[in-house]
């Protein structure tokens, strides 16, 4: 009878156990899996947020861009305009005959470059044209300046890649260039775009003066590069600085061609 009596307290002992320990498993998963979705949601939320900021700064780039354009090429060329109009003699035909051809000309190059600079102000064009056409545009507006010799190139071929993600690749090297533009005195750019089966590089370097890596990061200054290693971060993409005072930098961009969002930090 003892026998019985202990066999029963210790089997309902283990079953207590037991079940304690199945409650607390579950409980830690549900604790866990609850973790994992608030930290997905933080995630997409950090991951919507950049890729709505660097949108707002694409735009307001492009339009920097084209108030310049507007003020020195298209507003020049209504100056011509104006004057070849004001400046037709009737009485002498084929003086007449040659300002109007002239003038048609520069009319017609008037209209191309607004239709032109109507097509930039469209939000969707980074996508739309992709992410080599985007980069090599952009050596195309800093050769505009006549302050440097921008280079672009692509080796392998660029599989496609989704818009949210061209877009925050392209305003990490848009950033980038703007701070060579700004800080670097560099007189040579290059832009290099590399694939192969499973990794897409970026790679930005310059001749410029070049800076201490470590230290700027340290410093308020280093807000700005901070920024690009987060941006890239949010897209799996590892991005490295190398620079030394006076022997220019490199910043070059890696990134897996499959895709899964990832935390910010």
């Amino acid at each position: 009878m003892d026998t019985e009596i202990v066999l029963v307290i210790g089997a309902s002992v283990f079953t207590f156990f037991l079940l304690m320990f199945l409650f607390n498993f579950v409980l830690k998963y549900q604790r866990k899996n609850l973790a994992h979705m608030r930290e997905r949601e933080l995630m997409q939320s950090n991951f919507d947020q950049i890729l709505l900021q660097s949108q707002l700064e694409i735009q307001e780039q492009t339009l920097q861009h084209i108030g310049r354009e507007l003020h020195d090429n298209i507003g020049q060329m209504a100056s011509l305009i104006k004057i070849n109009l004001n400046t037709i003699l009737m009485n002498d035909p084929d003086k007449a005959s040659r300002k109007i051809e002239e003038t048609k000309l520069l009319t017609m190059q008037m209209i191309a470059d607004v239709k032109s600079l109507s097509i930039k102000l469209n939000s969707e064009r980074i996508t739309r044209i992709g992410l080599s056409s985007a980069l090599e545009y952009e050596t195309e507006r800093i050769n505009k300046t006549e302050e440097f010799n921008a280079t672009y190139s692509l080796e392998g071929h660029l599989p496609d890649i989704d818009a949210n993600r061209t877009i925050i690749l392209y305003r990490i090297v848009q950033e980038a260039l703007n701070n060579i533009i700004k800080h670097s005195a560099a007189k040579n750019v290059a832009v290099r775009l590399q694939t192969d089966e499973n990794l897409v590089t970026l790679a930005i370097s310059d001749d410029g003066k070049g800076f201490n890596v470590e230290d700027t990061l340290k410093n308020s200054n280093g807000a700005g590069l901070h920024n690009l290693k987060k941006r890239a971060s949010l897209i799996r993409s590892i991005l490295t600085i190398e620079s030394k005072q006076g022997n220019g930098t490199l910043i070059k961009i890696v990134m897996p061609i499959a895709y899964e969002p990832t935390s910010s930090h």
